[in-house]
């Protein structure tokens, strides 16, 4: 009997219970509810963050892309990097895919800003298609690299020059100095410095002359600096070119006075008939005053005429003495100026003997046997 009545209140206790969670039919339809871990990121922060490295948390991108271009144009590609701390490591790029364009500068120049960092390539233009390089960014010292960023294609227009055109666009251009000597009995040579502003003075040709080139020559993307020489005919009064000015758009032109200077200090001449011709006047004339004065002595027999003679005619003996001989060593280099690194415009074939005039710094002016002047470096002379 009581095990009876126990059966019952069990039977009781369990119909009065609340349902359970495994028999409950709106628990077993009920999905389950995953717990987001923290390396879950919804959808919406992904899009935020589109082309930037996971790994690295770096961004790029481009900014002030050049629009219209010229060929022959020194542009820049400037590439914002973000977030600004990463200044202060090692940032190494990549750049692929480029065409039309060559890379100028390849160390960027940086500017740090409070919105990022901003790093500046120059290119040269080389073609009217263009594509600017694919970039990627790396941060050395953690190894993470941004995306990377897809360059774009652009039309650069060709200049259409008048004739005279010296081949070179910059946004200043200024002849600082110049000076025009004697070349040979043809011709004059003009040396020339300038200074300019973003251009590729590298390309500077002028049209029509005889012979020409770079004496020292500084290219660099804000300023440059050269000195160049041209060799033109002596008919010319005016050594005439033109350049285009980026600044103004549009084509100026440059004009060197021919002034012919006969001193040779700095720059070679020509032991010209002229010269010779001045030279015998001034000695022809002392000898005139060498005469008067020993007449005078003749006739009035007052020594100081005689004393006084004595100074034209040491002038004499000074002009008419020949220069020193030097002795130059086979294959010697003989440069246009007494410049380091100078134009070599002759060779010596043989040891040789040439007539010396002066000295400036390391270099010896020579005469040599085309009726020309050049300059001989010191250690080219004859050890003997």
């Amino acid at each position: 009997m009581k095990t009876l009545v126990l059966f019952f209140f069990l039977i009781g206790q369990f119909l009065l219970a609340e349902p359970s969670v495994l028999t409950d039919p709106t628990a077993e339809s009920a999905p389950e509810t995953p717990v987001e871990t923290p390396a879950q990121q919804p959808s919406e922060i992904d899009s935020l963050f589109a082309g930037v490295s996971s790994s690295s948390g770096l961004t790029i991108q481009f900014t002030n892309l050049p629009t219209h271009p010229y060929v022959g144009e020194i542009v820049a590609l400037t590439v914002k990097l973000t977030p600004v701390d990463v200044a202060s490591g090692n940032i190494e790029y990549t750049l692929q895919n480029e065409e039309g364009i060559r890379i100028f500068s390849d160390t960027p120049r940086r500017k740090v800003k409070e919105d990022g960092v901003y790093d500046t390539f120059y290119f040269l233009v080389q073609s009217s298609t263009i594509r600017f390089p694919d970039v990627t960014a790396t941060l050395t010292s953690t190894g993470g690299s941004s995306e990377t960023l897809s360059g774009t294609t652009l039309s650069a227009s060709a200049l259409t020059p008048p004739a005279g055109y010296a081949n070179v666009l910059a946004d200043k251009f200024e002849i600082i100095d110049y000076k025009t000597t004697p070349y040979n009995n043809e011709s004059n040579v003009v040396i020339f410095t300038v200074k300019a502003l973003r251009c590729n003075i590298s390309d500077f040709s002028i049209p029509n002359a005889i012979k020409q080139g770079f004496e020292s020559k500084f290219s660099n993307v804000g300023e440059s600096q050269m000195t160049y020489y041209a060799i033109i005919p002596n008919t010319e009064q005016n050594l005439n070119f033109s350049i285009f000015n980026l600044k103004k758009q549009r084509f100026e032109s440059l004009v060197i006075p021919i002034v012919v200077d006969d001193d040779t200090v700095s720059t070679q001449s020509d032991l010209s008939p002229t010269d010779e011709g001045h030279t015998g006047l001034k000695v022809a004339a002392a000898s005139v005053m060498v005469l008067i004065l020993a007449a005078m002595f003749y006739w009035r027999r007052e020594k100081w005429y005689l004393y006084t003679s004595a100074l034209p005619m040491f002038y004499i003996v000074f002009a008419l003495l020949p220069n020193e001989n030097i002795c130059v060593k086979k294959d010697a280099p003989i440069y246009l100026l007494p410049i380091k690194n100078g134009t070599i415009f002759e060779m010596t074939l043989k040891e040789e003997h040439l007539e010396a005039e002066k000295e400036v710094g390391d270099f010896i002016k020579v005469h040599l046997s085309d009726n020309k002047v050049g300059w001989v470096n010191k250690r080219d002379l004859c050890s003997n």
